[in-house]
């Protein structure tokens, strides 16, 4: 990212400078949500009750169902823009998608355990398809790291009972597709969509 990005970004953020130059994409309890170029920027509310999804994505910047964050501090973060629809977009509130997509999006939750983290709060807003046909998830604010969901006594199911049987497929496969999860192509069903809307769910 250009450094003179950056500081409109940060102008932007902290002193609301550069408005016209940034696409409002939408608002939720944590933060307001802009699009820059093929970035988009998250914007902390102060009361808040997560700002620290720059850090999340930083530590799952090895897997390919989360954006790329590029830079993130308690105030805002910046990461990539992904074009394509949410599954609320294409699905409503119906588990149709979800259920097509299963073994990408049991992926993407293994992928934040192996980084410490537990993959709570996934929904059709928050699930999105891109242009590409590739799964990506777009908002972990409400991601949790083990630790603080040990202390929490929460013993959550993801999608039903895939949360159990997937720890075993994930004991099995460990050593010997761990690159594969990491940096192969998404194997996901094309969709031949061209759709210009992005990240609109990032905001929750």
């Amino acid at each position: 990212m250009k450094q003179s990005l950056l500081k409109e970004i940060h102008d932007f953020t902290l002193f609301g400078e550069h408005a016209d130059h940034f696409e409002y994409l939408a608002s939720g309890k944590d933060g307001n949500v802009y699009a820059r170029d093929n970035y988009v920027i998250k914007v902390f509310k102060e009361d808040g009750k997560s700002r620290d999804d720059g850090m999340k994505l930083h530590l799952l910047e090895r897997s390919i169902y989360y954006p790329k964050v590029h830079t993130f501090t308690n105030d805002f973060m910046v990461c990539d823009r992904i074009f394509g629809e949410t599954f609320y977009q294409l699905d409503g509130n119906s588990k149709k998608l979800r259920k097509q997509y299963e073994t990408e999006i049991n992926q993407a939750i293994f992928d934040a355990q192996n980084a410490g983290l537990n993959a709570f709060d996934l929904h059709n807003h928050n699930l999105m398809l891109s242009n590409d046909g590739e799964v990506r998830i777009v908002d972990v604010g409400r991601f949790s790291l083990e630790e603080e969901t040990l202390q929490l006594g929460i013993f959550k199911s993801i999608f039903g009972s895939s949360h159990r049987r997937n720890r075993k497929h994930k004991r099995r496969h460990d050593h010997s597709s761990s690159r594969h999860h990491y940096r192969h192509s998404s194997s996901s069903r094309r969709h031949h969509r061209r759709h210009s809307s992005s990240y609109s769910s990032h905001s929750s």
